[in-house]
């Protein structure tokens, strides 16, 4: 009657645009794999993630976001040491694992970090300022990005738990502000293997 045309609502494609705030999308944004196995004395733990399912870099948006790559191994008494592979850096957070704070572990974290020209303060999520690129890592859509972890070989059954976490803002700055932001897991994956 307003001159529009008539269309059955069943064949209008849908207009709701999620976000970060949606855990169904981020868990279903990425790909993961992992294998393990023995090597010359060593435990060795390939990972890959492929970003098979957005059509941006991952993470994208504002540069506070950043996925954490945590992979740890164990056996049968306790954490493995890790002989060769990347560590999470300090901004992921210096201090207690179970706080959220993965620093120095076994891992790769993925973002675009932004430095402060005048202060050199990095990471920071004030792009109105001055900022470089200090690095960027994310994962461009259909790109894949693989890492690989050397362990210490207990000589017995091992388990390797690698799990990909999405975090809205870094640690520091969350709580210096007062955010309450949870982590969100993205992909979860464990191997089991017996020893040599």
């Amino acid at each position: 009657a307003m001159g529009g045309l008539e269309r059955d609502p069943e064949t209008i494609p849908g207009h709701r645009m999620p976000g970060a705030s949606d855990i169904d999308l981020l868990q279903n944004s990425v790909s993961l794999t992992a294998e393990a196995g023995f090597e010359d004395g060593d435990l060795v733990v390939s990972v890959e993630i492929v970003n098979d399912r957005t059509g941006h870099h991952v993470p994208t948006d504002s540069p506070l976001r950043h996925l954490i790559l945590l992979v740890g191994a164990a056996g049968p008494n306790g954490a493995l040491a890790l002989v060769d592979g990347p560590v999470l850096p300090e901004w992921v957070g210096v201090g207690d694992p179970g706080q959220g704070r993965y620093a120095g572990l076994p891992g790769t974290a993925y973002a675009k970090v932004l430095e402060e020209l005048w202060t050199e303060v990095y990471p920071t999520g004030a792009y109105w300022n001055q900022t470089r690129i200090r690095s960027d890592n994310r994962i461009p859509a259909l790109g894949s990005d693989a890492t690989e972890y050397r362990f210490d070989d207990p000589g017995g059954p091992v388990r390797v738990e690698v799990t990909l976490i999405y975090r809205r803002a870094f640690i520091e700055l969350a709580e210096q502000k007062g955010w309450d932001v949870e982590d969100i897991v993205m992909e979860r994956t464990v191997v089991d293997l017996g020893g040599e």
